[in-house]
């Protein structure tokens, strides 16, 4: 089996000649190149899964607040709120979803990275948002709990984990090297394809979500007041996550990017390479040196002297 690609053109024409189901191809690759068995890593992954779906719940039923302060249960106050803008289920459960994994990530939680911590809401966020709403749809959020899933489920994180491959070959996923488009911005890539994939379109029109959400993600800094991964990076995951919407919403209408996603992840990787240092991951630009963001920084200190 050719194991080796670096862009979704290159994984098209391996899976057109191995006739094999992207998801398929993903796990038998994955075994391959780890030395597992494909059951083991089927294990693993719902291992995996079920910590996202834990987290997902955590951060639900108990409002999650930082030592820094700087997280204060943005998902559970989301959840309760009596008016919002936008009324829908789906829209809804994506915001809250993201906003609480990446809320138990800020207060020292277990979660799964996808592909950082920074970012660890968006992807589970969406496609447990779908499961809830059109998979296997749930009672209210207030009553959220363990989901049974099925294996449509895992084979949407298997097709995110393929883009991330092609993002973290072809340019890369960390914060410190491209900025938080490398984190948050990937992450929306591999949740606007696996999102599309849920919604059964071809391979193609969901790496072509995955380039209309990466698009709007190009050029964004890393910057996290007093170097954690808080502000802004806990409601940027929900911000990517309405970003990760509107990209499958065009897609779904037949309206694809212009600009192919190899293309779109090559721009990301020039971008990233002439950003400024002081906007990657270094809090020494950008929101963390505004004076809230300076005043945050100088109570941590004082709290740990």
């Amino acid at each position: 089996m050719q194991c080796k690609f670096h862009t979704f053109s290159e994984l098209e024409a391996i899976l057109e000649a191995e006739q094999i189901p992207a998801p398929d191809y993903g796990i038998k690759r994955e075994a391959f190149m780890s030395g597992v068995s494909e059951e083991r890593l089927l294990t693993e992954i719902d291992r995996r899964i079920e910590i996202t779906r834990n987290a997902l719940i955590k951060g639900l039923k108990h409002p999650q607040h930082s030592r820094s302060g700087l997280t204060k249960g943005a998902a559970a106050a989301f959840v309760s709120a009596t008016r919002r803008l936008i009324q829908d289920d789906l829209f809804t459960r994506s915001l809250a979803y993201s906003l609480a994994i990446n809320e138990v990530n800020a207060c020292g939680g277990k979660v799964v990275s996808f592909p950082t911590a920074g970012s660890s809401g968006i992807v589970p966020g969406i496609i447990w948002a779908w499961w809830d709403t059109k998979g296997n749809p749930t009672p209210e959020m207030a009553q959220i709990r363990e989901a049974p899933y099925d294996s449509r489920l895992r084979d949407a994180f298997v097709v995110a984990s393929l883009t991330g491959v092609i993002i973290a070959q072809g340019a890369t996923l960390a914060g410190s090297e491209g900025g938080c488009q490398a984190e948050c911005g990937a992450a929306g890539a591999m949740a606007a394809c696996a999102l599309a994939y849920l919604e059964e379109q071809p391979l193609r029109a969901c790496f072509s979500a995955a380039a209309l959400s990466l698009k709007n993600s190009l050029g964004l800094v890393c910057d996290p007041v007093a170097g954690l991964v808080e502000v802004p990076c806990v409601k940027r995951n929900a911000f990517v996550a309405a970003n990760v919407l509107t990209a499958v919403d065009l897609t779904l209408s037949s309206i694809e990017s212009i600009i192919p996603f190899d293309e779109v992840v090559w721009a990301m990787k020039q971008i990233g390479d002439i950003l400024p240092g002081v906007l990657k991951e270094n809090a020494t630009g950008g929101l963390a040196i505004t004076p809230t963001g300076l005043a945050f920084k100088q109570a941590l200190e004082r709290l740990d002297t």
